[in-house]
């Protein structure tokens, strides 16, 4: 059996407790295939960084159990879904929403950064109705409310699998993420233990400066960048 922690942020250019694709790809082979349980608590970050892990976990050989032991927010919520089962803390909360950045330049900037939301709103959302089985209208619905649930709702919609009997965990949050989310419930700013989490904006303003080259990860993984107009921008989920 193999242990994996995801404490914190997703993505390289948050901090140094961040967990990367590249970490988490190394981590996954060092396992051969062994029973891999993915401890989670985490607020979010990179979708890229998030996806690539989702798809690296979904391929793995041995089975896989994702942990949601204190926050699985944003990024992190749809990323636990794609390991075999889904166990949820009994004080654990699971966050969906939609994706967002900020954007500079001309109207035609704005306009393709949207439409390059939208695909990834799509892409999200896929992964939660594959897992829930939930009309594609609803889960469109609850990721525009930004919909927080707690571990007995999680279960109920069919996010997590089952709750687990572990005791509990304080939430992963620092206070300026939770400044970004609209609809936290109220009582969560208690939880906060250690700052962690997005603090900064995960695509950073596009400048229409066109930009060389786009980076792959050590794990041969598409780069968390992606090209819109010119210039290359990260974007979180």
């Amino acid at each position: 059996m193999k242990d994996i922690n995801v404490f914190g942020p997703i993505g390289d250019f948050w901090d140094d407790a961040a967990t990367t694709a590249s970490d988490f790809a190394a981590q996954l082979k060092e396992a051969g295939g062994d029973d891999v349980t993915v401890h989670i608590n985490s607020g979010g970050g990179d979708v890229f960084d998030a996806n690539t892990m989702a798809e690296t976990l979904r391929a793995y050989k041995g089975r896989t159990t994702a942990s949601i032991e204190g926050l699985a927010a944003s990024a992190a919520s749809y990323f636990a879904l794609t390991a075999d089962e889904v166990v949820i803390g009994p004080s654990a909360l699971l966050m969906i929403h939609n994706p967002y950045t900020c954007c500079r330049g001309e109207a035609s900037d704005m306009r393709k950064t949207a439409d390059l939301l939208d695909k990834l709103r799509g892409t999200i959302s896929a992964q939660y109705v594959k897992k829930t089985g939930m009309e594609l209208s609803e889960v469109e619905a609850l990721m525009d409310e930004e919909t927080w649930f707690t571990a007995e709702e999680a279960v109920e919609r069919g996010f997590a699998d089952r709750m687990s009997d572990a005791a509990p965990v304080a939430a992963c949050i620092d206070e300026k993420m939770l400044g970004k989310f609209k609809h936290a419930p109220e009582g969560i700013a208690s939880a906060v233990e250690e700052p962690a989490g997005e603090v900064e904006p995960t695509m950073p303003p596009s400048t229409g400066e066109p930009a060389t080259e786009a980076v792959v990860d050590e794990a041969g993984a598409a780069s968390r960048v992606v090209c819109v107009n010119g210039a290359f921008l990260k974007v979180e989920g």
